[in-house]
């Protein structure tokens, strides 16, 4: 598969050379199917060193959250699962297996809607389906969870391979969630580590000089789903993607900040 250009400015090409950049979206193709007790940092270094790839300044690795999770051991046999009435009965009315419907309500901080999507939030305050448990690219007989703290995940990670590389690399965990008011899933940051999540449009102005008051822009998100282009969600085994061709400050960061709170929530 090739790298994914996807070019900022495409109608702007009569403007100086420093108007213009060029964001890849480069796979890491090869990666083991990783274990519980895995380095993952390692193995994706070795994958691109076999893949003759290196690792620049600026880019960003966004991860999927299912082999952050595996290698960390979050993952359930579903022979172990002992489901609960409440579990069967949500089960049969979504027509979902016992195991994963009992999984969720036990990942679940609390459950918002039963019918006809199990709804919850998360103890890590995503509201999500199925409280994120997933069973596409798991191991045969298991549910993958979503990692314990994705944040943490996300910066020991970027830890890892900073020191080993000798330069920052920020790193995004992402998992693909569907959105309430919107048919379809996209891949969102659910962990991060080396860049703040936002970028903060307040104070530019736009193509007719309007000075923009409020513009918050979740750029975590947006490059979760940019990597998911070429990551995919099936067969594709493309678990990691580098991201290049940004002008990202290293800051401290995570994706709790997406997160509004209860007082900020438009729908309530």
């Amino acid at each position: 598969m090739r790298p994914t250009q996807m070019p900022n400015n495409p109608s702007e090409e009569s403007n100086s050379q420093n108007n213009l950049s060029t964001i890849e979206v480069i796979p890491v193709i090869g990666l083991p199917k990783i274990k519980p007790g895995d380095n993952l940092a390692e193995l994706i270094l070795q994958t691109m060193n076999k893949n003759k790839q290196n690792l620049r300044i600026g880019d960003v690795l966004v991860i999927a959250h299912t082999v952050v999770s595996i290698a960390e051991g979050a993952i359930i046999q579903s022979a172990d699962i002992v489901v609960s009435p409440k579990a069967e009965k949500i089960a049969l009315a979504n027509e979902r297996k016992p195991q994963k419907i009992q999984t969720a309500i036990n990942e679940a901080q609390d459950i918002i809607r039963e019918e006809p999507v199990l709804i919850t939030r998360t103890r890590h305050g995503l509201i999500t389906d199925m409280s994120g448990v997933d069973e596409s690219n798991a191991p045969v007989g298991y549910y993958v969870l979503l990692p314990e703290n994705p944040d943490h995940s996300a910066d020991m990670i970027c830890r890892a391979l900073s020191e080993i590389m000798g330069f920052e690399i920020p790193v995004i965990i992402a998992d693909t969630q569907g959105r309430p008011w919107r048919k379809g899933a996209v891949n969102l940051a659910i962990g991060l580590a080396g860049i703040s999540p936002f970028t903060v449009n307040a104070g530019l102005k736009d193509l007719y000089g309007h000075e923009l008051r409020s513009s918050l822009v979740c750029i975590a998100d947006e490059l979760a789903a940019a990597a998911e282009l070429i990551m995919g969600q099936a067969d594709e085994g493309i678990p990691a993607a580098i991201i290049r061709g940004l002008d990202l400050q290293h800051e401290e960061g995570s994706a709790t900040q997406i997160i509004r709170s209860e007082n900020e929530n438009l729908f309530n």
